[in-house]
This record gives C-alpha cells, structure tokens and sequence, in this order.
C-alpha cells in the first residue's frame, strides 16, 4: 500500500489521481532538486507522458502546498483543484481518490520490478536510504 504522502515526498514522484465519483484523472510529477529546495508540483498537460507537464505549484517544509504564481495554469483549473484537494486531505482519500504510481521508484525514478516495490512505489535500494 502506498503512503501517498512519503511517495509523493521522495523527491522524484510520478503519479495519477482519479476522482472515484467522476472518473475524472490528472498525472502529476513532484521533484525536489536538492534535499534543502522545496518540492515542485506539475501537472501533465499533453499528449508526451514523459515531458509535456506544466508547472503548477510548491510544497514548502513537506506540508504547504502553495498554487504558483509564474503558474500557466490558474488556480481555478480543474487539475490544481483537483492536486489542492487532494494534498490538503491525504488522510481521508480513501474511497474518494485512487492514487496510482507509474511504476517507477518515487525516489531515483528507475522502473520497479520487485513486487514489494511496486506496490509501494519505492525501489528496495531507495527504500534503505529513506
């Protein structure tokens, strides 16, 4: 099972969130680019799952989420609703919101192969580190 908030947190996390009410689902990448920066949120906005994401906002201290200002994407568009919601109520998703990885580890972004891992989101090496 998957601790959304670790997972998101490793520095290197791909992942979609579905509405269970609306099918309804944005992908979502969140790097940290140095243990002291804080976390960066985009969203994917085309049709290239590996490179089309644009910038949607910050997580300051691992807690505060924070809509960007240089964001191309307004604070009223569904996708940062959506990320907004979902990040102010981590603790009561369930039943709400499917968090899917893309089976790739959260924290050096290799593709997981080890069944522990892929249902956790985390590579066994990664997982030591953490």
């Amino acid at each position: 099972m998957i601790n959304i908030k670790e997972f998101a947190l490793a520095g290197n996390a791909t992942f979609t969130a579905t509405s269970l009410k609306t099918g309804t689902r944005f992908t979502y990448k969140i790097r940290q680019p140095k243990p002291e920066s804080p976390h960066f949120v985009k969203v994917l906005t085309g049709c290239d799952n590996e490179s089309d994401y644009t910038f949607l906002g910050t997580i300051f201290d691992g807690e505060n989420y924070r809509h960007g200002l240089r964001s191309s994407i307004a604070p009223s568009a569904p996708s940062a609703v959506a990320f907004a919601y979902i990040w102010s109520h981590l603790n009561e998703l369930a039943g709400k919101v499917e968090i899917q990885h893309a089976g790739k580890c959260c924290r050096c972004g290799r593709k997981l192969t080890v069944p522990e891992s892929i249902e956790s989101g985390i590579g066994p090496e990664c997982k030591k580190k953490s």
